[in-house]
């Protein structure tokens, strides 16, 4: 499970957190929800935050998250460019 104080971050901005192994080794398993929370939490994001660069109500992202609500392949995409990194951490493509 993500937990904030178990996450590194890197100075070299040129590889991305999704990219490195602990993030290989700790999430592999995790829900689509708990992708999203981590990509937010690591950026200091609220729910607000997110849902405003979604264009959709902290409510939806709330159900993102908690798994009451679907990652579509479109929001999947969304995601991706939002957070700038690969889509299918969120979906299976």
């Amino acid at each position: 499970m993500y937990k904030p104080e178990n996450v590194v971050i890197k100075d070299d901005e040129s590889d991305s957190w999704e990219d490195t192994d602990l993030f290989k080794n700790r999430f592999a398993e995790s829900t689509p929800g708990e992708m999203i929370f981590a990509s937010r939490d690591m950026r200091g994001w609220s729910q607000a935050a997110l849902a405003e660069k979604l264009g959709n109500s902290p409510h939806y992202v709330s159900d993102l998250e908690n798994g009451r609500r679907a990652v579509s392949k479109k929001m999947a995409i969304a995601l991706g460019k939002v957070f700038e990194c690969d889509p299918s951490i969120f979906f299976e493509f």
